[in-house]
């Protein structure tokens, strides 16, 4: 270590030489700051030499930038994580019901509206009083004029009729309404997925806060309690 005399010492960084009460051993520095100032100056560091107050001051100044940006940096990083995750199964319909509803085709139109008549009390109530009037019609009013007496088999037929062209009918309607609800599952899932995949980032975010942020205050606050100690040494 180059040194003029002894009440000098020669400091690493600013390579001038300085009084001796002016400067410190840089292996009293804390592991962290000797590594960052090494890391600036790898040519000139010595664990045996010593530093000036004012580089020392400039280097602290420096590191504590430095675990800002550093901070800043991958809290971008964090949220961008954030952002390609919950973007990565985005894909959820706002409006379900208006897309599959304008997506339908004539007959599955047809289909649906006979279902809903059908499935109906005004076609229930409307064709039990079919039923009535014709059983009344042919068995009191006309009686030997008759155009289905009893045991009514027109009725019969007409009923069966109906009932085999309904049925597949109502049953196109369940099976769209089931491919409805096919979808309305698939959405969901994809809306629990994006919500568990943001809550897993979340937490993720929550650690990193707990563990890297808390040692960068600590180091922050390490560095701040030895510029306090060392302005309460110069002024006693």
């Amino acid at each position: 270590m180059p040194a003029t005399h002894n009440t000098t010492k020669h400091c690493l960084v600013c390579d001038r030489d300085r009084p001796t009460r002016q400067c410190q051993p840089s292996a009293t520095l804390r592991p962290a700051l000797a590594s960052f100032i090494e890391s600036r100056h790898p040519q000139r560091w010595d664990v045996n030499g010593y530093i000036c107050h004012a580089c020392l001051s400039a280097e602290r100044t420096e590191h504590v930038l430095d675990q800002l940006e550093a901070e800043r940096g991958e809290l971008s990083a964090v949220d961008a994580e954030v952002s390609r995750m919950a973007a990565t199964h985005a894909t959820i319909a706002a409006h379900l019901e208006d897309r599959l509803q304008v997506s339908r085709t004539m007959g599955q139109r047809l289909a649906d509206h006979v279902a809903a008549v059908g499935g109906s009390w005004p076609f229930v109530l409307g064709f039990g009083v079919v039923l009535v009037a014709w059983i009344g019609l042919n068995s009191w009013l006309l009686r030997a004029e008759a155009f289905d007496p009893y045991p009514y088999i027109l009725l019969n037929l007409v009923l069966s009729c109906l009932a085999a062209i309904q049925a597949p009918i109502i049953m196109m309607s369940q099976n769209r309404a089931s491919a409805l609800d096919r979808v309305r599952a698939e959405e969901d899932y994809k809306i629990n997925l994006k919500a568990e995949l943001e809550i897993h980032a979340l937490h993720d975010k929550i650690d990193h806060l707990l563990h890297v942020q808390w040692e960068r205050m600590t180091e922050i606050q390490q560095t701040q309690l030895e510029v306090l100690r060392e302005l309460s040494e110069r002024r006693r």
